[in-house]
């Protein structure tokens, strides 16, 4: 059986830093995503699946189905929660990946391997930064399924 290869998706002048600033610009944008989302879930995909491709959680996804359901889709662009900026920049996601692929016992830790208590006691130690247990979980997830 022959493996299909397809050719790799141009993306040469893409920016999608900049694409996000251009979303966020505008809530009628944001409202328009959040309509799309749901509209996928509407469809039938699962919401892992658009969770991960729209990179939201499943809090949120539930909270604008039932203010839609409630209220109506106007009340997306009223209502637009905004969260707090995360901790985790790009830079510092960058050097976890490094850290976590190396057990904590090489860089001085007694643990046999990471969890969210011993990088909550790293990120104190190392760069100063306070995160909860289940944060730090979440980033251990996301990190290693980059």
């Amino acid at each position: 059986m022959r493996a299909i290869t397809r050719r790799p998706v141009k993306t040469d002048g893409l920016d999608p830093n900049a694409l996000e600033v251009w979303i966020r610009q505008d809530n009628n944008r944001q409202a328009a995503i959040k309509c799309k989302i749901l509209i996928a879930l509407c469809n039938g995909n699962s919401m892992t699946e658009v969770c991960k491709m729209f990179n939201v959680t499943r809090e949120g996804v539930r909270r604008w189905r039932n203010l839609v359901v409630s209220k109506g889709p106007q009340e997306l662009v009223r209502h637009c929660y905004k969260g707090r900026k995360s901790k985790l920049s790009p830079s510092l996601a960058k050097e976890l990946k490094r850290i976590l692929a190396k057990p904590p016992h090489r860089i001085g830790y007694k643990n046999p391997k990471w969890n969210g208590k011993l990088l909550v006691s790293y990120l104190k130690k190392e760069h100063n930064i306070k995160i909860s247990i289940r944060t730090a979980q979440l980033w251990i997830k996301m990190i290693k399924n980059q």
